[in-house]
């Protein structure tokens, strides 16, 4: 029985790390794939960078909840390429740790579509 009362804790604190870590790794790829997708939609010919911002906006809420708040996501042209980045963090589940959070950040750079005709045979 002693054992039990001294293994339970850190069992539960090592599942609580788990589930932790399940959920950064989550959040994390979220914020990856929002960030290539709206770099992908902001460099497709007859599309803007506010288009390519709102679609990762759109992805962000859609799998992370309320968390997407806490992400920031901005955009810009520079010369024949698109950059879309998302900075933000993580609010920690981990109850004795206060108001922890963990950081997220994601950089995709994406060529611009451009129609260039070939050589006329």
């Amino acid at each position: 029985m002693l054992e039990a009362a001294l293994a339970f804790p850190l069992l539960l604190m090592v599942a609580i790390g788990l589930v932790q870590f399940a959920l950064f790794a989550h959040a994390q790829h979220v914020v990856i794939g929002a960030v290539q997708d709206g770099a992908r939609v902001a460099a497709a010919d007859g599309r803007s960078v506010s288009d390519g911002v709102g679609r990762a906006r759109d992805l962000l809420r859609a799998g992370l909840g309320r968390s997407a708040g806490d992400v920031q996501i901005q955009g810009s042209e520079e010369g024949q390429v698109v950059v879309v980045e998302a900075d933000g963090s993580l609010r920690t589940i981990i109850p004795w740790v206060g108001d922890a959070t963990l950081p997220l950040h994601s950089r995709a750079v994406v060529a611009k579509e451009k129609f260039r005709a070939g050589p006329a045979n």
